[in-house]
């Protein structure tokens, strides 16, 4: 189990993807999750919800953590 996600003989979170869940995002402030990613993998512009650069993403989950609206899951 990797930061609390997944179970036992599932897949580790190495194995997903990020995904911003843009029904869940309100899309009225900066994203807060974007301050703490690690490796800068999530942008946003204005207030729109935030994209994923996919390539440099390390699936740490700190981001999915640190959502308050869950709009962000490694799937």
């Amino acid at each position: 189990m990797i930061f609390g996600f997944g179970k036992s003989g599932e897949n580790s979170a190495k194995d997903k993807t990020l995904v911003v869940k843009i029904s869940r995002c309100p899309q009225n402030h900066p994203c807060p999750s974007v301050r703490v990613c690690p490796v800068g993998a999530l942008h946003q512009e204005g207030y729109h919800a935030p994209t994923v650069d996919s390539d440099k993403c390390i699936r740490c989950g700190k981001c999915v953590k640190f959502c308050p609206m869950r709009a962000l899951k490694l799937e």
